[in-house]
Formats: structure tokens, C-alpha cells, sequence
């Protein structure tokens, strides 16, 4: 008993520490944890810092993180946990582009309203002449894209179309004024231009009014560009942009300007505020920092006012110098640029060529849209037939195709198939030859002449020697030899004939007799022609080395 009362007590105790550890587990996967690192170039003293703060957030950071040169925030953030990686395929993305010829102005304007939609755009965006707008939707469904801003120019002015991808609506405005966000910054004493403002997302803040569809649906649509945020979890110290779209119920215009935010203590002197500063101002006349109070020379850079109505009470912890947990701060607004103008042209359903849901300009009946959506639908059957009938066409002529190519295979071989007969035919045919010589040689005993087996349709074989080109035969009774001593030709003739008809008697035998007298004057007649071969014997041959001896 005392030992199974031992074992239920350590089964009991392994129960309880493993249910400890699972507590800690989940308060270990519930705590916020931390990446502390640093970018680009910033010298052993700043790496030492990093160390530094990282022993702040221990243990929930990662200590021993090791960061190269070649890393980008994106590897930072796939490795920092599946949560992080829903959140930022979850946000909206877009795409800023501009089509056609547009000019270098609003090309400029372009790369501005990418910093509006920064961090979830595509801000290195390269577009070619020979892209189509069905390029950009292909690649928009892997990127997770769901908004496309495309820029336009015509004779009339300058468009812009918001196009909610895949399916519409799209939403096409008129820019009436715009200024780049260099021209707005040039106006300013001392500019924000801090680079960490586009690591979070902006904030949107409108008043269009929701009183009739196409209100309804822009300000929805304006909305949908950027992350929703929930005011209870948000992190106020990441909140530095806002857009601000104003709408003008007068003109109808719709105004979007880009602020930064910050906060900044109230209840504090403007020379208390110099001090505060990141950059302290010139100490080197004043003997007292006394002085810095009494003066009356310095001036505040900002022109806005406190009041109640910038001033709000700040319950998080937030950067900046001065700013009090749970006082009373107030917002700074400063402008950063770009300015737009827009008004609403029309709104089409679908995505680039729908029906109108709303135009600014041309006001048409029942009717006549119920005419334009049935030249539509006529135009869309006449598409897919045309498509339908392209499609045909291509197998149809692919199937011939086919046909062809398989026709000329069997022609080959059936020519290969013939040309084996022939040449059976004509090995046959060389045999039947050799036998009826054979057997004529055995009957007969005698050799048969040439023309009594030939056959005049016989193919000759070809073979191997008829490729080697043949070469003359050399003829040394063909050479022409030439006498300078010479110069009379007659007389050599005549002597050569001479020859010829002493060398006759020898030559022409009829019935046995030798007729040099009867075959003398034709042999003059001959001439030199006596010297070839074909008109000599062996006898005359003889008889001629045994004169010359």
C-alpha cells in the first residue's frame, strides 16, 4: 500500500510539473518578443548599443541574432513568426503605375504616390512599353496586389484610375491641380524627410459622405487601400503618416494631402522647446545658459498653435523628447507631399470596361442603357464565336497537318519498299544473265558475242568507282610533236607518206599475197595516219627493228 500510495504521489508531482511547464510555455509563446539589430554601416559603437539593448528585452529577444550585409527586412520578417507573415499577406497591396506616353512630370507623380502606399506597394515597379494591363492582373493574384493606380494622360488632362483587383469596380478620376512632394518640401524651413516614416503604414482619414451610391462606394474603396486599425490595440509610437482626404460638397473635388505625425509636450516655453530638440542651438555667444531663458530672440519654427484642439491625453509610451505617460500632448501635422486634386468622372462595375454605373458627364435613360447593355452582351456572344470558330481553325489545321506529315512517312517507304524490288529485279536478272552465258560457253564452245545478252533496259549498278572522277588515259601516239628544224610542212608530209608506202607491203595481205604495188596509192592517200597503233600487226612490227638493224 505505502508503495502504490508512492507512486500515485510521484505521478501526481510529474503531473503538476509538467502542467507547470505548459503554463510557462503559453506564457512564453504569449509574450511580445523582439528582433534588436541594426542596417547598413554605423560603426562599433552603435553595434555595441545593440548589444546593449538587447539585454533589455531579455529573455524574450533573440540574444545571439547574426546580421549580413546581404540581408533585407523581408528575411527578418519571414523569419519572425507566422503571425507577422498573415498580418502583412492580410494587409491590402497595390500597384502604382502610369500607361501611355505621360511625361516626366507625372512620372515623378507616380513614384510619390508610392510613398503613400508604402510599406505594401510594389516601389520598385518597372513598366515597359509592351506590357498590358492583363500582365499586371496575372502577377497581382501571387503578389496578394488588390488595387491597382494607374495614371493616364490625354489632350483633355490627366487621369487617374483606382481599380479594385480582380473584379472591379474601377473608379476614374479627373487630377485637376497636383504638386510633387519636392515642391511641397521646398517650401518648408526645416523639412521632415526621415526615411523610418515609410516602415509603417499610413493612417486614412476622410469625410466623404455616404448620402448616395457613388459616395458610398468611393469611400469605401478609399478605405480598402490601407489596413484597418483597431484604436484599443494599436501601436500609437508606429502611427507616423496619415492621408487626409477631404471632400468639397461645393465643387465636388476631392482633396488628399500627406502629413506626418508627431507629438510634442504642451505647458512648455518655446526656449524650453529649443532644448529639447535633437539639434541645441548655438550656445557660443551666451556666457550663462541663463541667457537662453531671457532671450527674446529666439522663435518657435512651428506655426501652428496649442489648443484644445490639437491636444489629446497619451496612455502608451511614445518616442520623443518631453512626451509624458498619461499627460496632455499635443499633434503636430507637417506636410510631406504629395498634393492631389481629384474629381469623380465615372465609376464602371468589373474591371476595366463594365457597365457605368455613374457618369459626371453624360446622363443617359433606362432605355438607353438597356440598348448599351444588349449591344454589349451581342459584342461578348460574338467574341467567344469568334474565339470558338480561332480555336477550330487552329485544330483543324494542326489535324491537316498531321495527315500531311503521316502521308509523306508512308510515301517514303513505300518508295523504300520499290526500290528493294527494283534491285531484287535487277540481281535476278544479272543471274539469268551469267547462266545463259554459262550455258552457251558449255553448248557451243565458244565465247558469245556482247550484243547476244545484253538487255537495252538494264540499270546499271551504281558503285564506288563511279564517284571517283575518271582520269584520261595517256595516249603517247596522240602527241603532236613539233620540229623547229622543220619549216616546210609539205615536204615532211610527203616524206611521212613515203614511209607509209614503203612500210605497206608488209602490212596488207590479200589472199595471202602481199599487193604493195595495188595498196601503194592508197597509202598516200593516208598519209601520216599509218603512225597510229590500231593500223599495225606484230609482223610488220618485226620486220621494221629488223631494217633499223
Amino acid at each position: 500500500m505505502g508503495r502504490h500510495k508512492g507512486k500515485k504521489g510521484r505521478s501526481a508531482k510529474n503531473a503538476q510539473a509538467n502542467q507547470q511547464l505548459d503554463t510557462k510555455e503559453d506564457l512564453y509563446l504569449k509574450a511580445p518578443h523582439s528582433f534588436v539589430f541594426h542596417r547598413g554601416h554605423v560603426g562599433k559603437t552603435v553595434k555595441e548599443l545593440v548589444l546593449d539593448v538587447r539585454k533589455f528585452m531579455e529573455p524574450y529577444t533573440a540574444s545571439s541574432l547574426k546580421v549580413k550585409k546581404k540581408n533585407v527586412m523581408k528575411d527578418f520578417l519571414t523569419v519572425a513568426g507566422p503571425l507577422q507573415e498573415d498580418l502583412y499577406l492580410k494587409a491590402p497591396h497595390s500597384f502604382v503605375f502610369h500607361r501611355g506616353h505621360v511625361g516626366k512630370t507625372v512620372k515623378e507623380l507616380v513614384l510619390d504616390v508610392r510613398k503613400f502606399m508604402e510599406p505594401y506597394t510594389a516601389s520598385s515597379l518597372k513598366v515597359k512599353k509592351k506590357n498590358v494591363m492583363k500582365d499586371f492582373l496575372t502577377v497581382a493574384g501571387p503578389l496578394h496586389v488588390t488595387h491597382f493606380i494607374v495614371f493616364t494622360k490625354t489632350d483633355m488632362g490627366i487621369y487617374m484610375k483606382l481599380i479594385c483587383v480582380p473584379r472591379g469596380p474601377t473608379l476614374t478620376f479627373k487630377v485637376n491641380d497636383f504638386s510633387l512632394a519636392k515642391d511641397v518640401l521646398s517650401f518648408q524651413k526645416h523639412p521632415d524627410v526621415d526615411s523610418r516614416l515609410f516602415t509603417n503604414h499610413a493612417v486614412m482619414v476622410t469625410n466623404i459622405p455616404s448620402d448616395n451610391m457613388e459616395h458610398r462606394l468611393m469611400n469605401v474603396t478609399f478605405k480598402n487601400m490601407f489596413p484597418s486599425i483597431n484604436p484599443n490595440s494599436v501601436n500609437l509610437d508606429a502611427m507616423r503618416r496619415t492621408i487626409l482626404i477631404n471632400y468639397d460638397p461645393e465643387t465636388q473635388h476631392v482633396d488628399m494631402r500627406h502629413y506626418t505625425v508627431k507629438v510634442v509636450p504642451t505647458g512648455v516655453s518655446r526656449t524650453m522647446k529649443k532644448l529639447m530638440k535633437t539639434k541645441l542651438p548655438n550656445l557660443g555667444h551666451h556666457k550663462d545658459i541663463a541667457d537662453i531663458f531671457l532671450d527674446k530672440g529666439l522663435s518657435d519654427s512651428e506655426g501652428e498653435q496649442d489648443g484644445p484642439h490639437n491636444q489629446v491625453s497619451v496612455e502608451q509610451k511614445i518616442r520623443g523628447r518631453g512626451v509624458a505617460h498619461n499627460a496632455v500632448n499635443a499633434i503636430r501635422l507637417k506636410e510631406i507631399g504629395p498634393r492631389l486634386n481629384l474629381s469623380l468622372v465615372k465609376i464602371e462595375e468589373g474591371f476595366e470596361g463594365g457597365n457605368v454605373m455613374f457618369h459626371a458627364l453624360v446622363q443617359k435613360t433606362p432605355e438607353e442603357l438597356e440598348i448599351l447593355k444588349e449591344m454589349k452582351q451581342n459584342k461578348q456572344k460574338e467574341k467567344l464565336a469568334r474565339k470558338q470558330r480561332q480555336e477550330a481553325n487552329v485544330k483543324r489545321k494542326q489535324n491537316e497537318r498531321d495527315a500531311q506529315k503521316q502521308k509523306s512517312l508512308e510515301g517514303m517507304k513505300r518508295m523504300k519498299t520499290e526500290k528493294g524490288k527494283e534491285q531484287e529485279v535487277n540481281d535476278q536478272a544479272d543471274e539469268e544473265d551469267d547462266d545463259d552465258v554459262n550455258y552457251y560457253r558449255q553448248e557451243v564452245g565458244e565465247e558469245p558475242e556482247p550484243e547476244m545478252f545484253s538487255h537495252g533496259n538494264k540499270r546499271k549498278r551504281k558503285s564506288q568507282s563511279d564517284d571517283v572522277p575518271k582520269t584520261k588515259r595517256f595516249r603517247p601516239d596522240k602527241i603532236v610533236r613539233k620540229d623547229k628544224e622543220r619549216k616546210d610542212s609539205k615536204e615532211y608530209n610527203k616524206a611521212k607518206g613515203q614511209q607509209a608506202g614503203k612500210n605497206s607491203k608488209f602490212t596488207f595481205k590479200m589472199n595471202g599475197k602481199a599487193s604493195a604495188g595495188k595498196n601503194q596509192g592508197k597509202m598516200k592517200k593516208m598519209g601520216g595516219a599509218m603512225q597510229n597503233k590500231s593500223f599495225k600487226t606484230k609482223k610488220s612490227m618485226v620486220q621494221r627493228k629488223g631494217k633499223r638493224k
